[in-house]
């Protein structure tokens, strides 16, 4: 229960809250949503903000109901407020989503002709929604990434862009890989939209039985002419720091970094990974060490770092105990390492001369095959 309230406060959040921001330039909000009227004159206020004060913004426009549109001022000292007024046509031809950007961006980087460039730059939106004759809907599905033993969050929208009432009937399947029986199957409420009338719905699928791993959840929204599909993955989370990867080659009478590569496989951050190395040559321990700590995101691939010391140490094949440990769990592997001899420097700076030098004759090669091409070209001609 306290999951979906949490869930629900998040959507509702980032419904309420929307701001666009580049560089020290930011616009807000994000983007307004309108169906399209005839002849429809309307203003949406927009605020747009510099960082750096001493900065004027310009504003613009763009998109292809851009000729409709105008500003209340074209550019501002830093911060303000500026109303953007859309003046439509009778009718607009196509059918969708016309989208109209309201830019704002700092003064200095708009060039001649109103070429925009520069990093400080940002837009906004409102959406010009034409109803499509007929019935037409169009539908999102999100769903949550969770862990073992926990229900799936998700988020089903449909909007009705058609002229024409619909019924929806949704439900929503769950596949273990590519679609062939599902292994859950939750069927939701049938619902009637009337044209420019949308329907979310946030709930819960039944997935604390689903066992750690990735699975995908396909939601299938039946309107009537026509089923929308739409697939989304989602992971099941284990508790565990899984070794991804580690570092295998050393050189000899040096400190060595040891750098091991964990992912974090749970759904939750995990604090306090760090790794314990063991170092053996034929059963006996010749060196140890243990890596800094770090903290590790939901999912997240990242490296954590030790010193290997092979001062005294021979060139040859060891035997690496690697125990990463993370809330009181383990995980381990047992690995081959090897420490070489240090590379010679003379011998890499040969390398670097051959390797010049087959580069240069390549070069020569090269112009050589084209320059007889264009004097068997040329001689042709005459």
């Amino acid at each position: 229960m306290k999951k979906t309230v949490l869930f629900l406060c998040i959507v509702l959040m980032s419904s309420s809250i929307s701001m666009v921001l580049a560089g020290g330039v930011g616009i807000s909000p994000a983007y307004y949503k309108v169906f399209f009227e005839p002849g429809m004159v309307k203003s949406f206020q927009f605020h747009s903000f510099n960082l750096n004060p001493l900065s004027k913004v310009n504003l613009y426009v763009q998109g292809d109901l851009s000729k409709y549109v105008s500003l209340s001022n074209h550019s501002l000292d830093g911060d303000g407020f500026f109303s953007v007024t859309v003046r439509l046509p009778q009718e607009i031809d196509v059918p969708g989503v016309h989208k109209i950007y309201v830019g704002a961006i700092e003064s200095k980087n708009i060039s001649e002709g109103g070429v925009i460039g520069g990093i400080a730059s940002v837009r906004g939106r409102i959406d010009i929604i034409v109803p499509y004759p007929g019935e037409y809907a169009e539908s999102t599905f999100s769903i949550s990434n969770i862990n073992e033993g926990e229900n799936a969050n998700y988020k089903l929208g449909v909007q009705n862009l058609g002229l024409k009432k619909i019924t929806v009937k949704p439900h929503i399947e769950i596949y273990k890989s590519s679609p062939s029986k599902s292994i859950l199957n939750q069927s939701l409420r049938i619902f009637t939209l009337t044209p420019k009338s949308s329907l979310n719905i946030i709930g819960e699928l039944h997935t604390k039985d689903l066992h750690a791993g990735s699975y995908y959840a396909i939601a299938i929204v039946d309107w009537g002419k026509k089923i929308d599909k739409i697939k989304k993955q989602f992971r099941v989370g284990e508790f565990l720091v899984d070794i991804i990867d580690y570092d295998y080659l050393f050189e000899q009478n040096k400190i060595n970094k040891f750098n091991i590569e964990i992912q974090n496989k749970w759904n939750t951050k995990i604090n306090r990974v760090s790794a314990n190395v063991v170092i053996t040559d034929e059963g006996k321990v010749v060196s140890s060490f243990k890596t800094v700590s770090v903290s590790a995101n939901p999912w997240e691939t990242k490296n954590i770092t030790g010193y290997f010391d092979t001062n005294g140490l021979k060139a040859k094949r060891y035997i690496a105990s690697i125990v990463v440990s993370y809330d009181g769990k383990t995980s381990s592997k047992l690995v081959a390492i090897y420490v070489q001899k240090p590379v010679s420097r003379t011998y890499i700076k040969y390398i670097i001369i051959a390797s010049v030098v087959v580069f240069l004759f390549l070069v020569i090669f090269i112009y050589l095959i084209l320059k007889i091409k264009w004097l068997e070209k040329n001689e042709n001609k005459k």
